[in-house]
């Protein structure tokens, strides 16, 4: 299928899409380990900066809403802090997790699933679990919800991570409401009555399946030779084996199975990778595309956000940017980023602007647009001209606009990367109309001449704050050169 026929296909339509599992909060402790404990032979990590993302079921929602689905999202979360982070994550990614037919169960007393990792300068020391069952209520009130609103979704999403939110599942009632049913669980066995459209096994959970051990060697041979076998023990009219690096096989009931190609990438930035897959998988059947294209959709969507370490989403124009076959990310004109952010509102989400020289892009660059981006579901960023450069600093930039341009816009982070003329980002502002405007947290607001222009443009200003590269350095002198 065409390419420019798929994104139109993907682009001709919102589709509502139910995500029914478990929900986690993904938590990001970075800081300096320069010392070790006395109490053993351990690193102290001192935390600096701590960042949150929605996990599991909360991230194939979150990738769905970004790219421009309607999401219902219904699992089991806690009434504690890390439900209360969860549920800002989630709204802030355009994904409702309030009391009503869908969201977030939440009772008090109980606590929220949480996966800790503790990094220092980047390096992972330690991953923390504390994931805790749902209850029989719970599982029972995620039931009820999720029955309320079957019959409204064109597709419906099933992410079982073992955690029992789906315990008391009509899976009957499920099966029979539902028009395009995707099952993406930790242990299929319990699933293969359900009968799915669309099963997704990792080959280790495949291997399970057929009571072997993980497969070595090639994999998509392994796969394809069990093609059979796999097809019983999942009961799915589909199956698609993951194979992370390797890509992915679709099992066909007729034919040569399909397959797929990964980005190389390192494993630090595969965190919720299957998410994003399951979701862009899920979005392209929900929109009527035959199942080998939705596998390339899940594939491109996957390959954009192993750019960037952590957990991320794929918006729609990265995706399809990603789909046309060209760099993940390209430099905007004005009119294209405003044109997304019309689209991005209309969609629900919130536009992010920020700006700077980016001369030179380290980690502290982009450690302040990783975090700029989860302030809303669209990041836009200027990057000062060589002359508006030369104006603000004195001195040209080691760098060419072009070229820091193209790097910014590389970023998974970035959806829009454009080159603009002025000393401030004020005819940005009036032009592109954002929800949130970002500057590093070292400035006070009454300094600021973009300050008024945000509240003007019924926007706010939000001020980050410091992290550190190898010397410690401000916000502001990453985001400014």
């Amino acid at each position: 299928m065409n390419p420019d026929h798929i994104v139109s296909a993907l682009a001709a339509r919102r589709p509502k899409v139910l995500v029914l599992g478990d929900v986690i909060l993904d938590r990001w402790c970075e800081g300096e380990a320069d010392r070790l404990c006395r109490e053993g032979p351990v690193p102290v990590l001192d935390i600096e900066r701590t960042v949150d993302a929605p996990g599991g079921a909360a991230n194939t929602a979150a990738n769905l809403a970004a790219l421009g689905a309607e999401v219902v999202l219904i699992g089991v979360a806690g009434d504690d802090e890390p439900g209360e982070a969860l549920s800002s994550c989630l709204s802030g990614a355009g994904v409702g997790a309030g009391d009503g037919a869908g969201g977030l169960v939440r009772r008090p007393g109980k606590t929220t699933s949480v996966k800790a990792r503790m990094l220092a300068q980047e390096h992972l020391l330690l991953r923390v679990d504390s994931c805790r069952p749902a209850d029989e209520d719970e599982a029972r009130e995620v039931a009820d919800r999720a029955l309320a609103v079957l019959d409204t979704a064109d597709a419906v999403v099933v992410c079982d991570y073992g955690l029992g939110a789906l315990a008391a599942l009509d899976r009957v009632a499920l099966r029979r409401g539902a028009r395009a049913l995707v099952v993406d669980a930790r242990h299929f066995a319990g699933w293969t009555s359900l009968g799915a459209d669309v099963a997704t096994p990792n080959a280790e959970e495949a291997a399970a399946l057929l009571g072997e051990p993980s497969p070595r060697g090639d994999r998509r041979e392994w796969a394809a030779a069990r093609s059979r076998e796999l097809e019983a023990a999942t009961g799915a009219k589909h199956t698609l084996v993951t194979l992370d690096t390797d890509g992915t096989i679709l099992l066909g009931r007729s034919g040569s199975p399909h397959t797929t190609s990964a980005r190389p990438a390192p494993e630090q930035n595969a965190v919720g990778a299957g998410d994003t897959f399951v979701a862009g998988l899920a979005y392209a059947l929900a929109v009527g595309l035959p199942i080998e294209v939705a596998a390339d959709v899940g594939q491109a969507a996957a390959d954009v956000v192993v750019e960037t370490r952590g957990t991320t989403a794929c918006s729609g124009e990265r995706l399809a940017v990603a789909l046309s076959g060209g760099p993940v990310r390209s430099v905007s004109a004005l009119d294209t980023a405003r044109a997304g952010a019309r689209r991005a509102r209309a969609e629900g989400r919130a536009v992010v602007l920020t700006n700077g020289v980016f001369d030179g892009l380290h980690r502290g660059h982009t450690a302040f647009l990783e975090e700029a981006s989860r302030l809303g579901g669209l990041l836009v960023v200027g990057v000062n001209s060589d002359e508006s450069a030369r104006r603000l600093h004195g001195v040209a930039p080691e760098m060419a606009e072009d070229d820091r341009a193209a790097v910014v816009a590389a970023l998974a982070s970035v959806d829009h990367a454009l080159i603009f003329d002025s000393e401030t980002a004020v005819p940005l502002i009036e032009v592109l109309e954002p929800d949130v405007y970002v500057k590093g947290g070292d400035y006070l607001p009454e300094m600021l001449a973009e300050a008024s222009a945000v509240e003007a443009v019924g926007g706010r200003l939000e001020m980050l704050g410091y992290v550190e590269r190898g010397l410690a350095q401000p916000v502001d002198e990453r985001a400014e050169r």
